[in-house]
């Protein structure tokens, strides 16, 4: 199937209009949090590590493990609002695998926080695009990396493409397609970003990374595709572009403060509170006694992995606090705890 014959399959659909208001509220509570520098924009909450696929590159799932009981989740995220959390982004695994999720997205919206998703997309049905929209939903991302399944990725979009028609067709939440680029040819990530936008959805281009959570390299012909992923998609402009991953792409390293732990914080399945998946371990705090000081003492350290780090949601979530410094030298982090047997590269959410 080619790029003309995936882009034309689906016409061009409007944005759901609540989508473009919900992320201006948005913008305004991250403005009004720029004098609120210990407050949270975004937390990862992992509800559990289950998946039903077994891409290679991702290290971040089990095919056994039970969903997360929904009381503790419910426990956890009333711990997020009285952090005063703006954004929960509920993960997995795979997120739709739990049978409680559409309460999950609902008791976040109603402790007063912006609900988001990540998902690979294959448990969606048209009933599930509903309830989650009728729960407050306000984004899904979607992780597409390839056109054809292969060795080392399933979620392509041949499979996925009905999936996709369904959201553009029925969702009232913002739809946002992320392709991972490194686990297809390049052009195939050029092709799933087109096949998004055409569909009237966010297109994003990740940059595989390390175990330890560096940048995996790219080389000129990635770096181009990059860089055109970038055009079509805006990604580099705005309050919370993306212009890092240019840098880190073209020199390995950024210059930037890390607010991870403050601004942004990891929720594993076990409660525990990490820097990002990445770090897992650090801190390795339970979420109940994670609070005010802890938020405060993320915020000043200078963290010795930054200058490679390729984590988005870090990098965008310590832009509105470049301004502030950051007063104490912190020693470099223990390395990041994996499943046993893990040995390939572990993909960016």
């Amino acid at each position: 199937m080619t790029n003309a014959a995936l882009a034309d399959a689906t016409p061009r659909l409007r944005k759901h209009p609540l989508g473009h208001v919900e992320r201006r509220a948005i913008l305004g509570l991250a403005a009004g949090a720029l004098f609120e520098p210990h407050r949270p924009l975004m937390v990862n909450l992992v509800v559990t590590r289950r998946c039903n696929l077994a891409c290679g590159y991702c290290n971040e799932y089990d095919h056994t493990s039970a969903p997360v009981l929904t009381g503790t989740l419910r426990a956890r995220i009333d711990h997020l609002a009285r952090l005063r959390t703006v954004m929960v982004t509920l993960t997995g695994g795979e997120t739709l695998l739990h049978p409680d999720i559409v309460e999950i997205v609902a008791h976040v919206r109603a402790r007063g926080m912006t609900p988001a998703l990540n998902t690979n997309g294959f448990p969606l049905t048209g009933e599930k695009i509903r309830a989650l929209g009728r729960a407050g939903l306000f984004a899904m991302q979607v992780s597409v990396d390839a056109v054809t399944p292969n060795d080392v990725t399933h979620k392509a979009l041949r499979p996925l493409l009905p999936k996709l028609r369904l959201l553009a067709e029925l969702a009232t939440f913002r739809v946002r397609v992320n392709t991972v680029l490194g686990a297809a040819p390049p052009e195939e990530a050029l092709e799933v970003a087109r096949v998004a936008l055409a569909h009237g959805f966010d297109a994003k281009c990740s940059l595989v990374r390390r175990t330890d959570g560096t940048l995996a390299p790219l080389d000129a012909r990635g770096r181009r595709v990059f860089e055109e992923i970038g055009r079509l998609n805006g990604s580099a402009r705005g309050p919370l572009g993306e212009r890092f991953q240019g840098d880190l792409a073209r020199d390995g390293h950024a210059d930037w403060k890390c607010r991870a732990g403050a601004r942004f914080f990891h929720v594993c399945e076990n409660g525990l509170v990490h820097l990002c998946a990445p770090r897992t371990g650090s801190p390795g705090t339970p979420l109940e006694a994670y609070g005010p000081a802890d938020l405060r003492r993320a915020f000043d350290e200078r963290k010795a992995c930054a200058a490679t780090c390729p984590v988005v949601y870090a990098h965008q979530l310590s832009q509105v606090d470049q301004f502030r410094p950051q007063r104490n030298e912190e020693t470099p982090p223990p390395p990041p705890t994996a499943p046993a047997g893990a040995k390939h590269l572990p993909v960016l959410r």
